[in-house]
C-alpha cells in the first residue's frame, strides 16, 4: 500500500482527490492540508511512512515551491509531485530546481493520476507532455548554462536582501574578499553588469528560495 499526503488550499480540489483514490487498491491518502506548515508539521510527529507528497503549486504563505524545497531538505525518502493548471515556464522550472520528481497537470483523469502516483514511487520521474515541451524548449537562459554552486546561491540570496558585502560575509561566515569573488563570479554567470541587475534577475525568473 502506497501512503501519500496532499496539499491544496482549496477543500473542494482535496475532497475531490480523496474520493477518487479511494476508488484505487493499493493507494491510501493518509492525511491532507490546506497550507505548507501544517504538511511539516505532520511529518515532523507523524509515525506513519509516508511515500509521496502530492502538492499544489500555487498557494498563500508557503507555495509549492518552497514547500519542495523543504521536504527534498528534510525527508529525502519522501516522493514530491507537483499537480497545477500552471503551465508556464515562470512555474515549471523553479519546481525541478527544488527538486520534485514530478509535475503533472490537474486536467487529467484518474488513470493518468495514479500511474503517475504509482511511477513516481517506484522512482520515476513524471513529466505532463505540456510540461516536458516546455522544458524541452527552454535551456538557454544564463543561469541554466551557468549554473550557480551552493555557496554562490546562498550569497546571491543575500543580495537580494539587500544586504552589503560586509553584511553577507559575517551571515555567511566568509571574509569580505570571498564575498567579493562569489559577485563577481555570480555577475558573470547571470550576464549582468551590477548587483540590481542580478536581484532584477532573480525575481524574474525565481532561481533563489527564502
Amino acid at each position: 500500500m502506497y501512503n501519500i499526503i496532499l496539499t491544496d488550499d482549496h477543500q473542494v480540489v482535496r475532497e475531490g482527490m480523496k474520493f477518487l483514490l479511494s476508488t484505487t487498491d493499493d493507494i491510501k491518502v493518509i492525511n491532507d492540508f490546506d497550507n505548507g506548515q501544517d504538511t511539516l508539521d505532520f511529518l515532523e510527529s507523524t509515525k506513519e511512512e509516508v511515500h509521496l507528497a502530492l502538492i499544489d503549486l500555487v498557494m498563500p504563505e508557503m507555495d509549492g515551491i518552497e514547500l519542495t524545497t523543504l521536504l527534498k531538505e528534510k525527508y529525502k525518502d519522501i516522493k514530491v509531485l507537483v499537480l497545477s493548471s500552471y503551465t508556464s515556464e515562470e512555474y515549471i522550472r523553479p519546481v525541478f530546481r527544488a527538486g520534485a520528481d514530478g509535475y503533472i497537470i490537474k486536467e487529467m483523469d484518474i488513470e493518468e493520476l495514479t500511474n503517475s502516483i504509482r511511477d513516481v514511487i517506484d522512482n520515476k520521474r513524471v513529466v505532463h507532455p505540456e510540461i516536458l515541451k516546455i522544458i524541452d524548449e527552454g535551456g538557454n537562459l544564463p543561469h541554466e548554462r551557468n549554473v550557480l554552486s551552493r555557496r554562490e546561491m546562498e550569497v546571491l540570496r543575500e543580495i537580494v536582501k539587500g544586504h552589503s558585502n560586509k553584511e553577507i560575509s559575517e551571515a555567511l561566515f566568509v571574509s569580505e574578499k570571498t564575498v567579493k569573488t562569489h559577485v563577481s563570479h555570480i555577475l558573470n554567470k547571470l550576464e549582468v553588469s551590477d548587483r540590481t541587475q542580478a536581484v532584477i534577475y532573480a525575481i524574474k525568473f525565481n532561481i533563489i528560495n527564502f
